[in-house]
């Protein structure tokens, strides 16, 4: 109940999804599911989604990594088909201070178990520390 409670502290503006931060070193940071607001976000097998982040980075890089993963009884599974490269779907480098828009689309395979989940996506910069960490629930119809 605590987690729920602090997932919706969390709601950055209204187009945002409402996520819970873990661990964001940058400032500002929205993150935002296509087609979802407030979780829990229904995901269909077979098709893709869009994943966003906005923020203000707190130091220059040169890399952004990708790091997707869904958490399932306290295991981490990660994300297949991501590409880890989130240089792919903004522009680097990046320099502290600056407002970067990060955009990624992610496909939902039909392998997946229809099943309820959290996912984390995070964005890691050259010092190994996450420009941007969103943890929400999902659900996989």
């Amino acid at each position: 109940m605590r987690g729920l409670v602090l997932l919706f502290l969390c709601w950055a503006v209204a187009d945002a999804t409402l996520y819970q931060d873990c661990g964001s070193v940058a400032s500002d940071v929205e993150f935002t599911v296509e087609g979802c607001e407030v979780p829990p976000c229904v995901l269909p097998r077979g098709e893709l989604f869009v994943v966003s982040f906005k923020f203000t980075a707190s130091r220059d890089t040169s890399t952004l990594t990708i790091g997707a993963w869904a958490t399932i009884g306290g295991i981490q599974f990660p994300w297949e088909g991501i590409d880890t490269d989130g240089c792919h779907f903004t522009t680097c480098p990046i320099t502290g201070g600056s407002v970067v828009d990060w955009t990624m689309p992610v496909e939902i395979f039909t392998e997946y178990p229809a099943i309820s989940v959290v996912v984390t996506f995070q964005l890691t910069d050259d010092a190994g520390d996450p420009q941007t960490c969103a943890m929400l629930p999902v659900t996989i119809v």
